[in-house]
């Protein structure tokens, strides 16, 4: 294994590494009058990262957790995947931001794509009025998985290299009971590499909110719309026009009132979402395209009382929706719900009801096709039970799930099953040693059509167990900790195979302070990951991609070093 070090992490103050519990401990003063009359003493620390890994490239960063009279700068790994870096300073009524965040993560189908964003921030805040604005650009790069159908189904691996710029700016005003706000958003969307359409959008608001003794009330609206104006890039002749003309013009308000009475708690709830689509209809083949509108409507009232160490709750909820050329245009869903939170001491408990239905407006289809089953006529009934029980030592926590699920009969589902069961506990040896552990699992029961029975089964449990053995000025650490999940299909009793994933993680390390204001700690961690991605399966006339899966061995070794300024 190759260590290659570098001095670019010095230059970057990262990471947390208070956070991390990386800084220099310190006694803390107990005698003294009032802890109260007494301010907070921060401890300025900066802290280096360098991490060589087998599986991933090697990591290096710094730390920083460092605050003045009027500024502030923090990090958490920054230069490394997944770290940041904030500066803050503020003089009288204005401040001022900048921040840096770099994220590496998985998509959907395991490959994998990095974010870096820089972003600045400017406020000006009184006792009557806040204006702020704040702009944005973000670079995403990586690679995700393409397809072709002609001459044969392939699959590809295509580039990723995007640039998002956004623009925020807003104005407030306040006062003892009341406020009002305006503020403006845009959006710029770029792909560098030429393969998605370029897109913009942007939208203006409103809000205002009043308090009057235990009532509250807020309402807000806004306004927008959503671009595509770009050349149609294609390798053929299938689409008839160069260049599409789209835009969505969005409409959004909303309105929240809650007010306490008589010991109840009352909160009303009405929000309305508008996308109208005014992108242009052309002919293709002996069809035309034809834009698509939607509407959603959410309201509703919840209420609750407490009485003692019991709570009681309930609430409904109605969600409309309507969707323009669809095979069925409108769906009304509602739902009721009662809920009983009951505490005692170490103890705790709940338990909720809900019932709720599905309708809507004729289908636009043929006799002999079957209605899709997220529009269908549905009736829905669950339950949920929780359990739990804290003490110092040890502590453990029961939820149960079950929800039956019915569809009209000339749906494609008619019903479904669903029961899920989640545990999870720990036990304090003492100071040193802890032991924690967790298990769940769901299984769901559905009928389809020509009465196919289809039957999933998801299992998962873990382990860990953490120990430290410390003196003055070395602290040794290890860990390990054990997770499996996996699933089971069967169709009319017949098995389809099974899906399951595990991880072994260990790690040792240790912590040594050099002085009073230096400290270092070295750690070694083993990772063994395992999953059958059926992705990886070869298929006849499908050329498949390599390495999707997450099977690996990954060995770890890092090294950090903090001062206490």
């Amino acid at each position: 294994m190759k260590a290659k070090l570098t001095l670019v992490a010095l230059a970057v103050l990262s990471v947390n590494a208070t956070a991390a519990n990386f800084a220099v401990p310190q006694d803390i003063e107990k005698d003294y009058a009032c802890k109260r009359c007494v301010a907070t003493e921060h401890a300025n620390t900066v802290g280096i990262i360098t991490e060589q890994r087998s599986h991933l490239d090697t990591q290096y960063g710094a730390s920083a957790d460092i605050k003045g009279a009027n500024y502030s700068i923090n990090a958490v790994e920054a230069g490394a995947d997944n770290g940041h870096l904030k500066a803050a300073a503020h003089l009288g009524d204005f401040a001022l931001e900048l921040a840096y965040v770099n994220r590496w993560n998985l998509d959907d189908n395991d490959i994998g794509a990095e974010r870096q964003q820089l972003s600045v921030g400017a406020k000006y805040q009184t006792q009557l009025v806040t204006a702020f604005v704040k702009a944005s650009s973000e670079d995403k790069q990586g690679q995700r998985i393409g397809s072709v159908v002609d001459p044969k189904p392939t699959n590809y691996l295509e580039t990723i290299d995007h640039t998002t710029q956004v623009m925020n700016a807003g104005l407030q005003l306040h006062g003892d009971f009341w406020n009002l706000g305006v503020a403006a958003f845009n959006s710029e969307f770029t792909d560098n590499a030429g393969i998605d359409a370029d897109n913009s959008a942007q939208q203006a608001s409103v809000k205002a909110g009043l308090n009057y003794g235990s009532t509250r009330l807020s309402v807000s609206a806004a306004s927008g719309k959503m671009i595509q104006d770009e050349a149609i890039e294609q390798e053929n002749s299938l689409v008839p026009i160069s260049n599409f003309d789209g835009e969505v013009e969005t409409l959004d308000y909303s309105a929240r009132i809650s007010s306490r009475v008589a010991g109840f708690k009352v909160t009303g709830f009405y929000s309305y979402s508008d996308r109208d689509n005014v992108s242009g209809s052309y002919e293709f083949f002996e069809s035309i395209n034809t834009p698509i509108d939607s509407s959603k409507t959410r309201l509703g009232v919840d209420a609750s009382y407490r009485l003692g160490s019991t709570k009681f709750s309930a609430g409904f909820e109605q969600n409309d929706r309507t969707r323009t050329d669809s095979d069925r245009e409108e769906t009304q869903e509602s739902e009721v719900f009662g809920r009983i939170d009951y505490r005692y001491q170490q103890f705790n408990s709940h338990i909720k009801f809900i019932s709720g239905e599905r309708t809507g407006s004729e289908y636009h289809i043929g006799d002999d096709i079957y209605q899709k089953y997220y529009l269908a006529d549905r009736d829905r009934v669950s339950t949920e039970l929780g359990l739990g029980y804290s003490q110092n030592h040890y502590g453990a926590n029961l939820k149960v799930s079950i929800a039956s699920d019915e569809y009209s009969n000339s749906s494609a589902l008619k019903e479904s099953d669903e029961m899920s069961v989640n545990v999870d506990g720990f036990y304090r040896f003492n100071d040193q040693m802890v032991l924690n552990a967790y298990a769940g699992t769901q299984t769901i029961d559905s009928l389809e059509i020509h009465n196919t029975t289809v039957s999933d089964e998801f299992t998962y449990f873990g382990f860990g167990l953490d120990q430290y053995q410390i003196n003055e000025d070395i602290a040794l650490g290890t860990s390990y900790t054990f997770s499996l999940s996996g699933s089971d299909t069967a169709v009319d009793s017949t098995e389809m195979g099974d899906y399951y994933q595990y991880q072994h993680l260990a790690e040792i390390h240790m912590d040594y302070r050099i002085s009073e204001r230096i400290s270092t700690r070295f750690a070694y961690s083993y990772e063994r990951n395992y999953d059958t991605n059926y992705a990886n399966q070869p298929i006849d006339a499908i050329n498949t991609i390599d390495d999707l899966n997450q099977n690996y061995t990954d060995h770890k070794i890092g090294a950090f070093f903090t001062i206490k300024l």
